[in-house]
């Protein structure tokens, strides 16, 4: 682990092949699901049965493999980072099921457009980028 000079955050050195690993799959993984995405969103109407099936799989299954990944890097690096991590990853996941529920009550009582629920995977990686350079110790 480094400190970045210009952010004063603490990093985990880009060679390092734990980070390197985590990187890599994780965009593998992401790739999969847009492109999966787009491929149901594309072709949906013309897909049917089994086939359909196992093409609305591929979304849940890449998030699947990209949470593995983050889990797998955190036993990779070292106590503070892999602390560091886990209480970003826990305040993110804290607003995402906020806004998931704040947002269900707003459709529900308000007859606000309803939001497809695997929207919390996106809310919660945007409230980690959000969050991430806030929380800066394991404290």
């Amino acid at each position: 682990m480094t400190i970045d000079t210009a952010t004063a955050f603490p990093t985990v050195n880009p060679s390092d092949a734990a980070c390197r690993q985590y990187r890599i799959g994780s965009a593998a993984s992401m790739f999969v699901y847009c492109l999966s995405i787009a491929v149901i969103n594309w072709s949906g109407l013309n897909m049917q049965g089994p086939l359909l099936v196992l093409a609305v799989l591929v979304p849940p299954a890449s998030i699947a493999v990209q949470l593995w990944l983050t889990l797998r890097f955190m036993g990779r690096v070292d106590e503070f980072m892999r602390a560091l991590t886990a209480k970003r990853f826990i305040v993110a996941a804290a607003l995402s099921f906020i806004v998931a529920s704040t947002w269900g009550f707003l459709e529900v009582f308000l007859n606000l457009p309803h939001v497809p629920g695997f929207m919390v995977y996106a809310v919660f990686w945007v409230a980690f980028c959000l969050v991430s350079p806030f929380i800066r110790t394991t404290r």
